[in-house]
């Protein structure tokens, strides 16, 4: 009896070391694909455009054309901070608009 149980120990043992060993080739496989595939999925500083300055043109249409590219720039870069985007985006306004 006491035999037969470190038997059964020892195969369930052998099964476990083998699943184990299979997880570990397959956890490799996934961690060198994860790796591969992220240098193409982040975006580099230069290679983020900056938006079109926007001059003195009081179109909706032109407004909504602005905000969208600078909220698109802003996400590209990553940044998330009210106060850096409102001095960035101000950076982008010229002549009449910066009075507004």
């Amino acid at each position: 009896m006491m035999m037969t149980l470190k038997e059964e120990t020892m195969v369930t043992t052998k099964a476990l070391s083998t699943r184990i060993e299979e997880l570990e080739g397959e956890l490799a496989l996934c961690r060198e694909a994860l790796g591969k595939g992220m240098p193409s999925a982040t975006l580099n500083n230069e290679d983020v455009p900056k938006p079109k300055e926007f001059v003195e043109i009081r179109s909706a249409c032109d407004v909504d054309n602005f905000l969208w590219r600078i909220e698109n720039y802003f996400r590209a870069k990553g940044i998330v901070d009210d106060a850096v985007k409102v001095n960035i985006a101000s950076m982008f306004l010229t002549d009449i608009a910066l009075l507004w």
